[in-house]
């Protein structure tokens, strides 16, 4: 269901942004968020997910006295803090090399440490998870838990691999992004193509 609605949300960006006059894409509305239109234009699911937030708060950007600072605070929460980029390199069971991109972006640990999954799929690329972090900040914060918001994963499909190249992915992957996490900091979990054998 995860990976269709992303996909629904990939797809339908580029129509939004032609046929919706409130698509993040038209600076006719919410003309705050220009700066960001115009530094992510290759990101459009990104700037849907904005979008969308920014349309469902919407009546807090009007607020006579605290409007302005609405926007700036909403502004904030779409710079994560950090995004982690790195190769991973590995071997299939014929001893070829591979190598596939990581990502981790942690987007916000005002609550707390930043959670949230990580996703293989050849899909999956830095504007594909910065849509699902930012949307991951408002979900951890809905629990009532004190966690930040995050995703990552990368571009790797385990679909039709072996245990052992699935093994040796996994443990390059996390040779790499184990140097930023820890259980105060950020903690993973699983998502698509990331089950209990993976974590």
């Amino acid at each position: 269901h995860a990976t269709t609605t992303t996909t629904k949300m990939a797809a339908s960006a580029t129509t939004n942004q032609a046929n919706n006059p409130q698509s993040c894409t038209n600076p006719t509305k919410f003309d705050f968020l220009n700066d960001l239109r115009s530094k992510y234009p290759h990101q459009p699911v990104f700037l849907q997910a904005v979008e969308e937030m920014a349309l469902s708060i919407e009546p807090l950007f009007s607020d006579p006295i605290n409007g302005n600072f609405y926007k700036k605070a909403f502004l904030y929460l779409t710079e994560p803090e950090r995004t982690i980029s790195f190769h991973v390199p590995w071997m299939d069971d014929q001893g070829v090399q591979h190598v596939n991109r990581g990502w981790r972006v942690e987007f916000s640990s005002a609550l707390g440490p930043y959670k949230g999954g990580l996703r293989f799929h050849p899909t999956v690329d830095d504007g594909i998870l910065k849509f699902l972090g930012f949307e991951q900040i408002f979900k951890n914060s809905l629990t009532g838990l004190p966690l930040g918001g995050g995703k990552g994963g990368s571009d790797f499909d385990p679909k039709g691999k072996s245990e052992g190249e699935i093994r040796r992915f996994c443990e390059s992957f996390m040779t790499e992004l184990c140097r930023y996490i820890d259980a105060s900091t950020d903690v993973p979990a699983g998502d698509i193509g990331v089950g209990g054998r993976e974590i």
